[in-house]
């Protein structure tokens, strides 16, 4: 097999204001800004943005609306001028498609989770979401049906119907399940002074 010689990689700073979107990037990606502004406060511009030297920007353009809005005035930059327009085109769709290419070990995905919580690390920074993490955080603690403790001897307390007033709470005992109709339960009635909405559960 022929080696193949890697081109040195000759990486400068070019401001903000040269770099030109690609008008046609099919990528949707305004509403992962704010996580790419968090990252960039986080560890620094850390991957430049591959671009033309007529600024046409080939790969980055959400590190590019994140340093907009940041209101950088510079980013690295490592230019592609020996590529064809051809290659431009097929690279855009490789670099984006590429990041599916590969599936998380859940498991070991999860421990490197509980590190950074012992750590006290944000968890927010590493890109994922809320639900993704909870997801992977306590996915251990959902009791499988084996598991579940055995029933209480004796008869229940509570009906449905029963509201149970704990302080300033209240817990209405219904089913949301049920194709039954929608009850309205009205949690007390508010003070002459109280302008709060009145606590309203639909079962």
């Amino acid at each position: 097999m022929d080696s193949i010689q890697a081109p040195p990689i000759v990486m400068e700073y070019c401001t903000v204001e040269r770099l030109i979107p690609y008008a046609r990037n099919p990528r949707r990606n305004d509403d992962a800004v704010d996580r790419m502004v968090a990252s960039i406060k986080e560890y620094g511009f850390r991957i430049p943005i591959l671009a033309r030297h007529d600024g046409e920007v080939v790969d980055g353009h959400l590190r590019l609306k994140a340093a907009r809005k940041l209101e950088l005035r510079s980013v690295p930059v490592v230019w592609c001028d020996e590529w064809t327009p051809s290659q431009v085109k097929a690279f855009r769709l490789l670099v984006n498609r590429s990041a599916s290419w590969a599936d998380w070990d859940e498991e070991l995905l999860r421990q490197e989770f509980l590190d950074l919580k012992e750590l006290e690390i944000d968890l927010a920074v590493t890109g994922f979401d809320a639900k993704e993490i909870d997801d992977l955080l306590f996915r251990s603690q959902v009791i499988d049906e084996d598991q579940a403790p055995a029933p209480l001897d004796g008869a229940a307390v509570t009906k449905p119907g029963d509201l149970w007033v704990c302080g300033s709470h209240r817990l209405l005992c219904g089913d949301a399940t049920t194709g039954r109709r929608q009850t309205v339960a009205r949690f007390g009635s508010p003070r002459s002074d109280d302008h709060r909405p009145a606590l309203r559960c639909f079962i």
